[in-house]
């Protein structure tokens, strides 16, 4: 059977260099669940995507040997290649074994069996300069926004979290990846989202658009009204603390959510969990009617509120 070597196990990658944090990644040599794959090493490539989205360069990281872990500091690599803004890139994990047969790590191969690599996630730290970091782990989804070859229905989105908060010293970052497995994928999307205070009420709502193989970021100290802010702020810590709910209809996004204290050096990292997977039962089918039923509900109710 043919497969993608760069798509084994691969982890897209939000380099947010206009929040000032450096990011790196740990990446295993070992299978996380123990009893599927024996520990091998494998070559470690960096895909690095400009802020329009194109391909840059694709270069061979090293080795990561069999029993062992390795960090790799991405932004020291793409710094002399986009220093100032924003982009995407890849990493990606392949078998030593197979990429001693390979010319090209972006042509497909021939092997006798489908390799099962799922769970080899990566750890995704960012950090300040001489600061504290915060990390959070995390791997690329299965057939990620890869088409809908076989009569499969594109990917879509729809997530939640309270977990965004607006203080003098902190602002919350809401990261927004749009990548696909699909070399070709020219997917532009839109991300429709809402802002509800602590007491429910809808306070803001907005869109954003994503380009293919690139990020967004919503700063939301810079999205969210003054007045917005101050009404929400607790008298006692001085936090504004709202919940966010957000969806898109065209694909699928990885979000991250990033609250940075620049003046602390202090960061935390955390991404959302698709909600449905909290609630409903095996059964993809039903998993997705349920989740496009939620999706058509929240765009009524943010479309109500009015986009400002």
């Amino acid at each position: 059977m043919l497969v993608s070597p760069l798509n084994m196990i691969s982890t897209p990658l939000a380099v947010l260099n206009t929040v000032g944090l450096d990011l790196r990644v740990g990446l295993s040599s070992e299978d996380p669940m123990v009893v599927r794959n024996q520990s091998e090493p494998f070559e470690a490539y960096l895909s690095i995507y400009s802020p329009e989205g194109l391909l840059i360069q694709r270069p061979h990281l090293g080795q990561i040997p069999a029993n062992r872990r390795r960090f790799f500091d991405v932004s020291s690599i793409t710094r002399d290649l986009v220093p100032n803004a924003d982009h995407l890139a890849v990493i990606h994990r392949i078998p030593s074994n197979l990429a001693s047969q390979m010319s090209d790590p972006a042509e497909d191969i021939e092997i006798s069996e489908n390799p099962d690599y799922s769970m080899y996630r990566s750890l995704v730290e960012y950090s300040y300069p001489s600061g504290g970091n915060g990390s959070v782990v995390y791997e690329t989804p299965p057939r990620f926004n890869a088409g809908s070859s076989g009569g499969q229905r594109t990917s879509n989105t729809f997530t939640f979290t309270c977990q965004t908060v607006l203080s003098e010293l902190v602002n919350t970052h809401v990261v927004l990846i749009n990548s696909s497995m699909d070399p070709a994928y020219s997917t532009i999307v839109n991300f429709t989202y809402g802002l509800h205070s602590s007491s429910g009420e809808l306070v803001w709502t907005g869109n954003i658009s994503v380009g293919p193989f690139a990020i967004s970021i919503l700063d939301l100290a810079r999205v969210i009204p003054d007045q917005v802010v101050s009404k929400e702020r607790d008298p006692e810590d001085g936090v504004s603390a709202f919940t966010l709910v957000g969806y898109s209809e065209e694909a699928s996004l990885i979000v991250l959510f990033v609250n940075a204290a620049p003046a602390l050096g202090a960061v935390a990292v955390e991404h959302t969990h698709p909600p449905q997977a909290y609630m409903f039962p095996f059964g993809a089918s039903y998993q997705r009617t349920a989740k496009e039923d939620a999706q058509r509900a929240w765009k009524s109710i943010l479309s109500s509120g009015g986009s400002r």
